[in-house]
């Protein structure tokens, strides 16, 4: 007997290891792996195409159990009716995305969008009748990507497009100089016209949009400063008092909060109002509608009565332009308080207190003004 932890001879003695016999695998189970590794490639591709069926994961289940109990026909059977169902099921799957991306280019084209997918693209037919999925694949999702961009590009060119055109108009109807923009905006509807468009070409065009819309807004603003400046002089003729002049105050206050932020279509619109407001002021002061009161005369006191009504027609105007602050902001609180104070001031009749708060009031607001 060898001793314990000793090597046999049979695993020692290399004749003896190769004398074992080796069954090589019968036709059936060859033809069984070819199969089961081109179902796999299959489900591979299908995955490729972002799906998760057809799948033939069970069949090959079935089938190793199948030849696990040496039923290798009934395994080979089943593999091959995998085999082509799944040919048949992708197949399909690659015709209706071919058939998608088909009416996808053509919708595009009816909105001027014209642009080609290659001669491979065209070939796709027959390279699929011909069984080259994998080539099929290939090629559909590259045209795939290509038409997603160019619809992606589309509709951003489309939103700026919509952005300078309603700039355009707004600018138009206050009067406002536009220089080059018409002829500019004129070249980029032309190049969008042109046929089979690239995303390079696509992409200089979106970049043409973009500096466009730039120089509206660098354009724009200005104009509407300048206007604003004017509307200004104007509103100072006015004391704080006046009340048809308090609506056209908040919506100065308004456009320039607005054009401060770079809200340039609201502040257009504020303009816009500000605009009407003053000419019916104006219409209504040449009319006699409105008119400022008279100043006092010289050396004529005001009753305590007239200074007790000045004084509340005042505070009513500086309310109305404290509601248009921001609610948060540190100015509106501090203006809540003065206009407490002097509405606590006239109760008791203490006018000349009032008078001063209110003048500070003024001061306050004339500073957020010029702040904003």
């Amino acid at each position: 007997m060898e001793p314990t932890g000793t090597p046999s001879a049979a695993d020692t003695d290399p004749t003896m290891s190769a004398s074992r016999p080796v069954i090589p695998p019968s036709p059936e189970a060859e033809l069984a792996a070819r199969i089961s590794h081109d179902l796999r490639a299959k489900m591979a591709l299908v995955r490729e195409l972002g799906r998760s069926f057809p799948d033939a994961t069970s069949e090959l289940c079935q089938a190793a159990l199948n030849e696990a109990e040496g039923r290798e026909s009934e395994a080979l059977e089943t593999l091959r009716g995998a085999q082509a169902r799944l040919e048949h099921e992708i197949d399909e799957l690659l015709q209706q995305r071919i058939r998608a991306t088909d009416e996808r280019r053509e919708a595009l084209a009816q909105i001027g969008v014209r642009f080609s997918l290659g001669n491979a693209w065209k070939e796709l037919a027959d390279d699929l009748a011909q069984g080259r999925r994998d080539e099929v694949a290939v090629t559909l999702l590259e045209a795939e990507r290509r038409v997603a961009q160019f619809e992606s590009d589309w509709k951003g060119i489309q939103g700026l497009l919509a952005q300078i055109e309603g700039l355009k108009t707004e600018a138009a109807d206050l009067g406002l100089p536009l220089g080059e923009i018409s002829s500019e905006l004129e070249g980029i509807r032309d190049r969008l016209e042109a046929p089979n468009l690239t995303e390079e070409s696509l992409d200089e065009v979106a970049q043409a949009a973009a500096q466009t819309l730039m120089l509206l807004h660098e354009s724009i603003p200005s104009s509407l400063e300048d206007e604003l400046q004017r509307h200004a002089v104007t509103l100072d003729r006015f004391p704080e008092e006046h009340v048809p002049s308090a609506v056209a105050r908040r919506l100065h206050v308004e456009a320039s909060r607005h054009l401060k932020k770079g809200r340039l279509p609201e502040a257009v619109q504020s303009v816009r109002e500000l605009r009407q407001q003053i000419e019916a002021i104006e219409q209504d002061e040449a009319d006699g509608v409105g008119q400022l009161p008279a100043p006092p005369t010289p050396g004529v006191r005001e009753t305590e009565a007239e200074t007790l009504d000045r004084l509340l027609k005042k505070a009513r105007s500086l309310a109305a332009r404290v509601r248009t602050l921001p609610p948060d902001s540190e100015t509106a609180r501090e203006a809540a308080i003065e206009i407490r104070t002097a509405t606590e001031l006239l109760k008791t009749r203490e006018l000349s207190e009032a008078d001063q708060t209110l003048a500070r009031l003024m001061r306050m607001l004339a500073a957020e003004g010029a702040r904003e």
